[in-house]
């Protein structure tokens, strides 16, 4: 019989009142020298999907970010997103995707670092002004109203931010700027508070 998962209630996300976890979220284990701030940017290979809110924020700083992309990059803003979708775990319940080029999201530069943040800070706005919600989340996802860490196969680094079979690191431990990020400071202590009761 399937697990029944625990629903959090106290985080920020308003479109998803019952936000559902499971004991494995808390079980997950990392590379002892695991850390977001290692990351090679393998997680921007396919594109993220992004609210149709985020895509016209995009979209009017269109000129700003334009400023910031190098050659190789899609230069055409038509070319940016893909048609889009229903999606419940967006506050939209809509999704788009950005588009992906051979060297992997429209809107990752050379140096695999994102144009949308590098736009931003060049600009002298917050570093996430126009990045999308599940790129600051990364790895935290929310999977048919499940919170989660997205099991990414083709990272390939053991300081990467993919779980590991047998690690030194906990999911607080590595995630827990993205886990505030994505439920707010009550959300957090809900979810730590969770992670308490079910250690006994």
């Amino acid at each position: 019989m399937p697990e029944e998962p625990i629903v959090l209630r106290k985080h920020r996300l308003r479109h998803i009142p019952a936000l559902a976890v499971r004991r494995a979220f808390f079980t997950r284990q990392f590379a002892p020298g695991c850390s977001m701030a290692n990351c090679n940017a393998d997680c921007c290979r396919y594109g993220v999907m992004v609210d149709p809110v985020e895509r016209d924020r995009i979209l009017a700083h269109r000129e700003m970010i334009l400023k910031y992309m190098e050659p190789h990059q899609e230069r055409d803003p038509a070319k940016w997103f893909e048609d889009p979708h229903r999606d419940p775990d967006f506050p939209s319940g809509t999704a788009v995707g950005t588009q992906a080029r051979d060297y992997g999201c429209v809107f990752l530069d050379s140096s695999g670092r994102c144009v949308l943040q590098k736009a931003a800070m060049g600009e002298g706005l917050d570093k996430f002004f126009l990045k999308p919600f599940f790129c600051v989340a990364y790895p935290v996802t929310i999977e048919d109203g499940e919170l989660m860490i997205d099991d990414a196969d083709f990272v390939s680094r053991p300081a990467c931010c993919t779980p590991v079979g047998k690690g030194a690191k906990t999911v607080f431990e590595v995630c827990r700027d993205e886990l505030e990020f994505v439920l707010g400071e009550e959300g957090m202590f809900e979810l730590r508070d969770t992670a308490k009761k079910l250690a006994g």
